[in-house]
């Protein structure tokens, strides 16, 4: 980024919904939409969490917004941002509280116009495109829900073999595995590490599912048995 003086403020957020996901393309896209933009960068925000997680999900990301205070918030589509109406427009109207501007590279659309007044036409496409990733959503979990029944129906065992679900999770989550492995080398050097409500916030996952995570890590042998405090 250039040092112009004249330069605006903004926030990336790239979101992805699973372990097995990255953000690598959508941090690529928005640094060079940012760049052709003339906007100074303040933060570059990477999360897992599926869009239609409910707001009080994403208060640790509106924290961040807060403290940095930038003018735009960029996403690069509005499926990114969240998939469910509700939830993206208290989102949409918790950033304009702030005084923060929703652009999406998707639209070029600014949520606010120059006057900081919320734009008529931004926010109609802006909900129109939220219904439709909606109603997507809604119709996969039908489909998902049908093939289910259908499959119990004909005898079709469902669900995980015995004794594959540590492992499985494991897996799942494997990018919140190398964190804790990463903290509890850390902490057996005896150097400064984060505990679980802090690696929590760190990995965007729950405390709760942190524990157990490492304790399965326990059970089999990926770290050594030890207690990680929470403060």
């Amino acid at each position: 980024m250039t040092n112009d003086i004249h330069q605006e403020t903004a926030f990336i957020y790239c979101r992805v919904s699973t372990e097995n996901q990255d953000t690598s393309r959508q941090v690529r896209d928005l640094e060079e939409f940012a760049i052709k933009n003339n906007l100074n960068v303040l933060r570059v925000y990477e999360e897992t969490i599926s869009g239609t997680k409910s707001i009080n999900a994403r208060r640790s990301m509106l924290k961040e917004v807060a403290k940095l205070k930038p003018k735009y918030f960029i996403i690069g589509d509005y499926g990114r941002f969240s998939r469910n109406v509700k939830t993206a427009l208290q989102m949409k109207d918790a950033l304009h509280e702030l005084d923060v501007c929703v652009w999406s590279m998707q639209t070029n659309l600014k949520s606010l116009n120059e006057d900081g007044s919320p734009s008529p036409t931004a926010n109609m496409i802006f909900t129109n495109l939220l219904s439709v990733y909606e109603f997507e959503n809604e119709q996969r979990r039908a489909h998902i829900k049908s093939g289910l029944a259908n499959a119990k129906a004909k005898g079709i065992v469902l669900g995980r073999p015995y004794g594959s679900i540590k492992t499985n999770r494991l897996t799942l989550y494997k990018k919140t595995v190398g964190a804790i492995q990463e903290q509890e080398e850390l902490k057996q050097q005896g150097k400064k590490h984060l505990s679980i409500r802090k690696l929590a916030v760190y990995t965007g996952k729950h405390k709760s599912l942190i524990q157990s995570l490492k304790a399965e890590m326990v059970e089999t042998g990926l770290i050594q048995s030890s207690k990680m405090r929470v403060v």
